[in-house]
């Protein structure tokens, strides 16, 4: 994932999210281009270009912010097109790090937020899947390929439909935490919360495949030699990213002759459980623990099942 250069007090807000909170990286990363956003909203509209990168912004600067600064850099974003949703989700980043900031370091001395009243409601937006039709066409991309890269693509389409996992959770999988004996893996998902996944025939066969090809690779770095998935970068093998891992969903969506702007790596986890739930037989509190996912949203929608 790559680096923003931000404030000190900012990479602070970071290490407290995850090692404190338990809050996982990507929701951190999201959070700090939030505030990247809104600090470089204030350098340009407040400080007039004061700072030649936000890197160099001190908590005097944040001290000296108002509620009508954060109400224009709100203002902003829905002037500039941004979904309700996004809108709602990126002011609670700035409440979060304004908070932090008030009450965990006792930093500022105000709470900018304190008067302002964020909008909670957000528009009610039924999962995204694919149909059993297309789910086969995806599973069949990569299916019969001896090319290497496709051997390990096709073990990844198997797992992310069948086993219903999120992107960082299929980025971060180790070798060691598989029991192909029994059948099952441990997932470590949003807050390194642990389940048990459970693999089917044609999924554990294609991970016994990969595997095979995998266990001959040399030349990976220390730190990622128990990544279950590699690819190959200046000549050593490092775990795959969720970057790479996007656009090897998108290549398999195009490839199996799907064109749906909205189908992302998402939609699989959420095929997953509508086509348990459709064609499996499972009830829907199973496909809950399974998936560990306790929405409101998606228990009354049951993942949009008509």
């Amino acid at each position: 994932m790559k680096e923003l250069n931000m404030p000190q007090f900012v990479n602070n807000l970071v290490s407290y999210l995850i090692g404190i909170k338990n809050l996982s990286e990507i929701y951190a990363h999201n959070m700090t281009i939030t505030i990247k956003q809104f600090l470089e909203f204030i350098n340009v509209h407040k400080f007039k270009n004061r700072y030649d990168s936000i890197e160099d912004f001190t908590l005097n600067d944040i001290r000296s912010l108002s509620n009508s600064d954060i109400y224009g850099f709100i203002y902003f974003l829905a002037e500039s097109h941004y979904k309700t949703n996004s809108r709602v989700v990126k002011t609670e980043h700035l409440k979060t790090f304004f908070n932090y900031l008030f009450t965990i370091k006792e930093t500022i001395f105000t709470q900018p937020f304190r008067k302002i009243k964020t909008d909670r409601k957000t528009e009610e937006k039924l999962p995204n899947y694919l149909s059993l039709d297309e789910s086969k066409r995806l599973l069949n991309v990569f299916f019969d390929s001896t090319k290497k890269t496709d051997i390990r693509n096709n073990a990844i389409i198997h797992l992310f439909l069948n086993c219903g996992l999120r992107l960082s959770e299929m980025s971060n999988l180790n070798i060691d935490d598989f029991n192909f004996s029994e059948n099952k893996f441990t997932i470590f998902g949003k807050g390194k919360k642990e389940r048990t996944g459970y693999l089917n025939k044609t999924t554990k066969e294609a991970l016994g495949k990969y595997l095979e090809y995998r266990n001959t690779l040399t030349n990976i770095t220390k730190e990622d030699s128990n990544a279950l998935f590699l690819s190959k970068q200046y000549g050593t093998y490092n775990r795959l990213s969720t970057s790479a891992l996007k656009k090897l969903v998108n290549k398999a969506y195009l490839e199996a002759g799907i064109f749906n702007d909205s189908y992302s790596t998402h939609t699989l986890r959420h095929t997953c459980a509508t086509l348990l739930y459709k064609y499996g037989n499972v009830n829907i509190r199973t496909i809950q623990e399974l998936l560990r996912t306790f929405k409101n949203r998606y228990n009354s929608y049951i993942y949009a099942f008509t």
